[in-house]
């Protein structure tokens, strides 16, 4: 029964996360030092993340049977590619999105945002958290069972972890980054951002 509550609290949380704009791009933000620091998605950039590491070819024969987007940049040894929708809209790029998620090799795709300063970054379907406290891993266990999030890499000694958010969890890494620090079990949660064409 718990459990029921708590993913129901999740789902009302999530809901209330974004603000939609009239193009149907939302304002989102991420935790850093416990401070928000607000986004705001854009339309025609973003990134296509796979389930495996792919070479440039075979991640342009895949994203070349959508009409408009073009790849980018891949970088080298990564599990993602960073697009161009070539979209007008938030709304037009989130119906091809949906579309995009359907091919079993693509594990998530992001729009870019930009920052109030205007910087523009992206995300991966990765995210780093710490815990706490080691004592703390079944809390762990636990999120990553209601989130339908994965444990791709783990430091217990440093209590550090990567996670995957991929389509089939409940957000995206920035959303679930966001609901992993909001638990209070973690010194830190931040998806994986991408700063125009390299990772920070």
């Amino acid at each position: 029964m718990k459990n029921i509550i708590f993913i129901s609290f999740i789902f009302v949380i999530l809901s209330c996360e974004k603000e939609e704009s009239d193009d149907g791009c939302n304002r989102r933000f991420y935790y850093y030092d416990s401070e928000k620091i607000f986004l705001t998605e854009i339309p025609n950039q973003g990134t296509v993340s796979f389930y495996d590491t792919l070479s440039g070819d075979e991640i342009n024969q895949i994203l070349e049977q959508y009409n408009g987007v073009q790849v980018l940049s891949v970088p080298s040894n990564s599990h993602y590619a960073i697009i161009s929708y070539g979209l007008e809209t938030c709304t037009e790029t989130n119906k091809l999105i949906s579309i995009m998620l359907d091919d079993s090799r693509i594990s998530n795709s992001n729009k870019f945002f930009i920052s109030d300063e205007g910087y523009t970054l992206g995300i991966s379907d990765f995210f780093v958290c710490k815990l706490k406290n080691r004592s703390m891993q079944n809390n762990l266990n636990e999120l990553l069972n209601i989130t339908q999030t994965e444990m791709m890499k783990s430091d217990t000694s440093k209590n550090h972890y990567i996670i995957r958010a991929d389509k089939n969890a409940n957000g995206d890494a920035l959303e679930m980054a966001n609901k992993f620090f909001e638990s209070g079990y973690f010194e830190y949660a931040e998806p994986e951002f991408i700063l125009s064409y390299g990772t920070y």
